[in-house]
């Protein structure tokens, strides 16, 4: 059976701080569907979401495991406490298979659709790059070792399995874990593959008002921008800011055209309307 899950952040907040966050949750991903027998046939990690589309009886243990690992590690890396991530995440029973081609577009567009890439294969969080390598002549990287014998995950308590492949890293490389070939025979061929990923859906255009998106992407998004704040007040974690000290880099962030209150909003998991209020008003905080 396959499922589509999503997990959005508490109040449309952001899950993950930095890239070495998505990278961790992509390698936790791959340890925790291996324990617990869940087919991973696709993947998108955004800031504050992330869509899996899996394969197996019920991914209610896996789920679970897989997001009390997350949290532990978050909260322990960025001195916090509570759930990452909303309690109740939606799960999509795909019950043919011309739905799970459907599913599998949404997924792989879902970086493109919010705006964060132009065309898929250039996000490094999800992974459409990882099918029909073959077919295009690609390898992977030549610098790939196995993981060998009871070697652990970082930040984990699981083993990484010894056939995987690390990169220089030590991240795990997607197609030791994903099921590739799947959406391969689901596709049938790569032209026809790319074309599907390559332009807007019907549900796309309709979203849009029925207009076809033009592509673009953001200045900044927003791991990008979080990233940024984190160097600029390091060694403090985000939630150590007080709300002064969060309009100021907020008024900066906007004074250079970086950020926009939404994601600004997002990055410091404060409601959208209340911080437009306070930097309209900062003498009112």
């Amino acid at each position: 059976m396959w499922f589509h899950i999503s997990v959005q952040g508490n109040g449309k907040h952001n899950i993950f701080q930095n890239t070495s966050e998505v990278l961790h949750a992509i390698d936790l991903l791959a340890v925790c569907s291996h324990q617990y027998d869940v087919d991973v046939l696709a993947y998108q990690f955004l800031s504050n979401h992330y869509h899996l589309i899996l394969k197996c009886k019920s991914p209610a243990a896996f789920m679970q495991a897989y997001r009390i690992s997350f949290t532990r590690y978050s909260n322990y890396k960025n001195c916090s406490v509570g759930a990452i991530g909303r309690t109740r995440y939606s799960r999509g029973v795909i019950t043919h298979r011309n739905k799970l081609e459907d599913r599998l577009i949404y997924v792989l567009r879902n970086s493109v659709k919010h705006k964060v890439v132009e065309h898929s294969y250039i996000d490094p969080h999800n992974s459409t790059k990882y099918y029909f390598q073959e077919e295009r002549g690609v390898t992977g990287p030549n610098n790939l070792t196995p993981a060998g014998e009871k070697r652990y995950l970082n930040n984990s308590k699981y083993y990484i399995p010894s056939s995987y492949l690390l990169d220089e890293n030590g991240h795990i490389y997607p197609r030791s874990f994903l099921k590739y070939r799947d959406v391969e025979k689901i596709f049938k061929n790569y032209p026809n593959f790319i074309h599907k990923i390559s332009y807007p859906t019907a549900q796309e255009i309709e979203d849009n008002n029925g207009i076809v998106p033009i592509p673009f992407t953001m200045k900044y998004n927003d791991l990008q921008i979080s990233e940024k704040v984190l160097n600029y007040i390091h060694p403090r974690p985000l939630n150590s800011l007080s709300l002064d000290e969060v309009l100021h880099i907020c008024t900066k962030l906007r004074s250079k055209n970086m950020a926009s209150i939404k994601q600004m909003s997002r990055i410091f998991s404060i409601p959208e309307t209340s911080l437009r209020r306070k930097m309209a008003r900062p003498d009112q905080i």
